[in-house]
Formats: C-alpha cells, sequence, structure tokens
C-alpha cells in the first residue's frame, strides 16, 4: 500500500455484528482500570485472573502500515475482538500484526502499543517501519559499488527492507564467479533507521588455463594442447568473454579447433543472459571442453540462458537456442571427389541440475536438439553423407553423475550418459564412444552411433595430502587420490547397411590417480584395459591416459 496515500493510516475493524449497541453497554474509560491492571500483573497468574478486567474491545486501529494489505491486518487482529477481552488479548494483536510483517519478509517492522485509555473500547496499535537509512558497499577491488547497490534494490535508502527480496538479490549478487557479497545490519545513525553494509571479497575476472593430454583420435598423432582466456567482467556490466583453442602439436592438421563466445547480463533481467558462440573446427574429433565431436567444419549459436529459482539445496538452469552448421563432406562420383557442405540449424533445449549436501554431489543434464527437414541443405545432401538422412532429426542426449564421500575419506562415483534417436544421423550429431568422458582405454570417438548409453563407477582412495582449505564450489584446493573404476556401455546405428556394424561395445576396466594442487595445477594418470576389440583397439591391450593442467 503506497506511503503517499495518506501520513497516517488508520484501518478501523469491527469486532461483532453491525447492531445498535445500548448506551447502558457502553464500556466504561478504562484508564485507572489500565493502570490498576498493570499492577495485578506482576501477583500470581490465579490473584492475576481475578483481578483483570475484562472489558470489550470494538475496534483495533492500526496506525502506519503501509507494506500489508488490509485484508493481510484483518487477518491478523480479528481474532483478538469482540467481548470478554483482556490485556492479554491486545499483546495478542500486536505480535500477531507483528508476525504478519516477519513472516511477509520485513523483519525490521515492529508493532508498538502506544499509550491509551481505551475509550469506547477503540485500541491503537503503531507500525513502526525502519528504514534502511544509509547503504555502503565495503572491500571491493575489481567491481565498482555503484553497480553493485544498483543489483541490490531491495536494500535501496529509504526502503523498508523486504528480506525475501533481499536473500534473491544477495544470490544473484554472488552468482558471479569472482565476487561473493555478504550482508551486515546494524542500527542507523537517524532514529527508525537501519544501516546496511555490503561486504565485497572479489578477485580480477580474468581466467586462463593451458592443458597437455593424450586425447587423440584414430590416424592421429598423439599429443594435443589446449589453451582458454576469459574475463568476467566487461564494460562493468558483468559481460563475459573468452576464447580457446587446441592443437596437435606433432602436427597441426591433426587438431586444430577455435572457439570462442560472449555472455551478455541484463541488469533487469538478473537471471537471465544470452551468449553467442562460435567454433571453427579443421580436424575430424574435437575435444575441446571435455566432449568429443565430431565432424570438419564450423558453429555458429546463440543462447538464452535462465537461472531458475533454487529449491533449498537443488540448484538448476535452463537453455534454449539455436546453432548454425556448417561442415565440409567429400563425396565420390564415379571417379571425381569434390567437396560439399553440409548446412543446418538445428534448436537445442537443455536443462540441468544439481543437489549439493555435506557428504554428496549430485548432477544431472538433459537436453533434446531437433532439425527441421528443409532447413539448409538438400535432403539429397544428407543422404549423400548417411543413408537414408534428410536433414530431419531429433534426439534426446542426458547424463545422470553422482558423488558420494565415505567413512575415511573414501569417495565412490557413479555416472550414466546417453542418447536415444529414431532417426540415421550425420557424424556430427552422432553420439561419440571410447575416450576419457565414456569409455577409458579406447581413443577418442573410436566408434560412433545414432543411440547409445555409458555407465561408469569409480572407487576413490582417501587423499594423501589432506587439505581444510577449500575453493568457494567447497572443492578442496589440495587432493592426491588413486582410484579404480570400471567403465562400459554400447553404440546403436540405426537404418544400418548390411555391410556395416550396427552394434558396438566398449568395456574397460582401469586404475589411476589424479591430484590437485593450490587450486591451480590438475592432472591425473591412468591406465585402462579395454574388454572387447574396436577399429584400432585390440582387448587387453592396456592404454595410458593422462593430463597436466595449470590455471588461474
Amino acid at each position: 500500500m503506497s506511503r503517499g496515500c495518506i501520513g497516517s493510516l488508520i484501518f478501523t475493524i469491527f469486532g461483532l455484528a453491525i447492531t445498535p449497541v445500548r448506551s447502558q453497554d457502553e464500556p466504561p474509560d478504562l484508564t485507572d482500570q489500565w493502570e490498576a491492571a498493570k499492577t495485578t500483573l506482576a501477583n500470581s497468574e490465579a490473584n492475576a485472573d481475578n483481578a483483570e478486567p475484562i472489558f470489550y474491545i470494538r475496534q483495533i486501529r492500526v496506525r502506519g502500515a503501509n507494506q500489508l494489505s488490509s485484508s493481510e491486518i484483518e487477518k491478523a487482529i480479528y481474532p483478538n475482538l469482540g467481548p470478554g477481552r483482556k490485556l492479554a488479548d491486545i499483546e495478542s494483536a500486536r505480535s500477531a500484526l507483528e508476525k504478519a510483517h516477519h513472516e511477509k519478509g520485513f523483519q525490521t517492522v515492529g508493532v508498538d502499543i502506544p499509550q491509551q485509555n481505551g475509550t469506547r473500547g477503540i485500541i491503537y496499535l503503531d507500525v513502526v517501519e525502519n528504514e534502511v537509512g544509509r547503504l555502503r558497499v565495503r572491500g571491493a577491488k575489481f567491481f565498482l559499488p555503484s553497480e553493485i547497490k544498483r543489483a541490490a534494490p531491495s536494500l535501496a535508502e529509504g526502503s523498508v527492507p523486504n528480506f525475501q527480496q533481499v536473500q534473491e538479490d544477495i544470490v544473484n549478487l554472488n552468482t558471479w564467479a569472482d565476487r561473493k557479497v555478504t550482508p551486515s545490519l546494524r542500527p542507523g545513525a537517524s532514529e527508525g533507521t537501519v544501516d546496511v553494509d555490503l561486504e565485497v571479497e572479489d578477485s580480477l575476472p580474468l581466467h586462463g588455463s593451458i592443458e597437455l593430454n593424450n586425447r587423440y583420435s584414430p590416424d592421429t598423432t598423439a599429443l594435443r594442447v589446449n589453451g582458454s582466456i576469459s574475463y568476467g567482467n566487461l564494460w562493468q556490466r558483468g559481460h563475459s568473454i573468452g576464447f580457446s583453442t587446441q592443437l596437435a602439436p606433432e602436427r597441426i592438421e591433426d587438431a586444430e579447433i577455435y572457439s570462442g563466445f560472449y555472455i551478455a547480463r541484463f541488469a533487469h533481467l538478473p537471471s537471465f543472459s544470452l551468449m553467442a558462440m562460435g567454433t571453427k573446427q579443421n580436424s575430424d574429433v574435437s575435444t575441446l571442453g571435455g566432449v568429443a565431436v565430431a565432424g570438419r567444419g564450423q558453429t555458429m549459436g546463440i543462447r538464452g540462458m535462465w537461472s531458475l529459482p533454487a529449491r533449498g539445496i537443488y540448484f538448476h538452469t535452463l537453455s534454449a537456442g539455436f546453432d548454425y552448421k556448417s561442415f565440409d563432406e567429400d563425396v565420390t562420383i564415379g571417379d571425381e571427389s569434390f567437396t560439399t557442405p553440409i548446412d543446418y540449424y538445428p534448436f537445442t533445449v537443455a536443462y540441468g541440475g544439481g543437489w549439493s549436501a555435506e557428504n554428496h554431489f549430485t548432477e544431472l543434464n538433459g537436453s533434446v536438439s531437433f532439425n527441421h527437414r528443409g532447413t539448409g541443405s538438400r535432403p539429397e545432401t544428407f543422404d549423400a553423407k548417411r543413408y537414408l538422412a534428410d536433414g530431419g532429426f531429433f534426439y534426446f542426449r542426458g547424463d545422470l553423475s553422482h558423488t558420494h564421500d565415505l567413512p575415511h575419506d573414501f569417495q565412490v562415483f557413479g555416472k550414466a550418459q546417453g542418447q536415444a534417436s529414431n532417426d540415421p544421423l550425420i557424424n556430427s550429431e552422432q553420439y561419440s564412444g571410447g575416450g576419457v568422458s565414456t569409455v577409458r582405454g579406447y581413443l577418442e570417438s573410436e566408434a560412433l552411433g545414432d543411440s547409445g548409453w555409458f555407465l561408469t563407477a569409480e572407487l576413490r582412495s582417501p587423499s594423501l595430502i589432506p587439505s581444510s582449505v577449500e575453493d568457494e564450489a567447497g572443492n578442496p584446493k589440495n587432493e592426491w587420490r588413486f582410484y579404480g573404476f570400471w567403465d562400459g556401455g554400447r553404440l546403436y546405428q540405426n537404418e544400418a547397411l548390411p555391410e556395416q556394424t550396427d552394434l558396438f561395445e566398449l568395456s574397460s576396466v582401469g586404475v589411476g590417480s589424479h591430484l590437485r594442487l593450490w587450486n591451480l595445477l590438475d592432472g591425473y594418470v591412468d591406465v585402462a584395459w579395454p574388454l572387447f576389440d574396436q577399429s584400432v583397439t585390440k582387448a587387453y591391450d592396456p592404454f595410458w591416459s593422462f593430463r597436466v593442467k595449470a590455471e588461474f
């Protein structure tokens, strides 16, 4: 209700049916009885009950209430109206009205019973709304204090803070990885106010990494170098920009991928951001970003991303957008061979969520991607690349993982992932099997399928370098564990030709070790024994894989 409508708004609420009251039924002046009752309350409960006056509360008039509606005020005080009332009923009305404010988030609001004589059974309650007197930002080094204030409108100077909205503003402020904001309140310099300090812990929002690994695909050299750099507070508006690359240092044509992104945030939509991205891939398989992608060409896309309201310890996000994909394809007709691109515009909707608790963490991701036949290249071009493919497709891809702490610092990790489609897909949309992200012991993307599933089970030892220091995500900054694992799964081909394999089975067991130091250095080494032959990998031939990564 607007503060400016009336300087002091009075709500009048009648306690009984609206009927005339005879003069002899009018309640007496309560001044003397009020003072006597205050003295009597110091006696025993039994004596107090006998001595305390009983009177008729006809009206309770509430002054200064601007945050609750009239119906909310009525609901709080109505049970305390009518005949046969005592001083405790007035206190009950005061307490109920104050509680109604607090439950709605107005924790700085109090309700007082002013001095009065209760003439004609009319009781007054005064609502005291403590406003924000002064809002200050302390400790910010890399983020403008004015922008932090602007992102917390619930704590604006002169406003009555609603702590439900305050919590939302603080959560939104803390979604940025390089900034943590904590509010603190204290009595204000002026009477009837509270002063608020926003304590900021921030760091330079510049991040980068360099990595060496041996995630290579068939018929290529072994080593890969990945690099990335990003900045997370452009224009002091929280916009982010980043670039990454993957190269094969032994033979550049084996892997040459470049990728970039830009994320825009909006002050009036704190839970929404917009991302534009692009990738140029001059190799048949990319493992940039941790997931193997087949196809030589380029991709450009745009995504709208929403941070959905948290549900206790469950946090989740939603994104939707479309891509432009163009991949080169070598087509042979008779003795002639030429390259023709395949262009299409798939649309993707993705959902991600995570449960974070003291001794376990669960994460799920799911997405649907589809492309309408006729958008992009002609159906015959798709058919030339994959038998019966016509450019129209639909598939679901998802994963579910769980990490659980066991007694004595052991850990267990499990993951299920897969893709489902009824369509014959070109290789850039197929699900790949083999490599670190699916089944260790095989080369990256050694097998491709239209549908498939993979499972991982891993038992981890206690850390050999226990650390009580944790990062912002709650992970220890120093950790060294050994682990044993089993990976396995299958890939399926739709509409396979007679000479093609329509089922690929991959499985392996192995051991390894993972080391993290100061949250700056990260690496692993493991050895896996594949249990089934594939196109390159032979069963029971050990395969070593490693990664060394430095980041800031």
